[in-house]
């Protein structure tokens, strides 16, 4: 790999740290212009950025280095943790797993003693 994508990968992923904790503004975006707030959303998911951020990365690898190393590349990272996250937030954030989740904690605001605004939020 040349030095020029060494330093470009270094840039890249500085963006992708900037890109991380700009999220909130972002998404703040979002709100002030309503016809794009769903690619505004999208970017501010936190958990998406090193994706995008990744897809640049091989972009930028592809065309200065070529479809060879840049497939190289790809192919000896290992996604297994990444894949395993992806799953469980997924799965986490099914409307069956949200249900039981808000039914328990309606249930243990109950037992609570506070109001029931003040003792859950659902």
């Amino acid at each position: 790999m040349s030095n020029a994508s060494l330093w470009a990968g270094a840039l890249i992923f500085g963006l992708a740290i900037l890109h991380t904790f700009s999220t909130a503004w972002i998404e703040r975006l979002g709100h002030h212009y309503p016809a794009h707030h769903g690619t505004f959303h999208l970017l501010a998911e936190v958990e998406a950025v090193f994706g995008f951020w990744a897809m640049v990365l091989f972009a930028w690898l592809f065309f200065a280095e070529g479809a060879g190393p840049a497939v190289g590349y790809a192919d000896a990272r290992n996604y297994t943790e990444p894949l395993f996250v992806f799953a469980i937030m997924v799965v986490s954030a099914s409307r069956p797993v949200m249900a039981v989740a808000r039914a328990l904690v309606v249930r243990l605001a109950a037992l609570l003693p506070r109001r029931s605004p003040v003792s859950g939020y659902s």
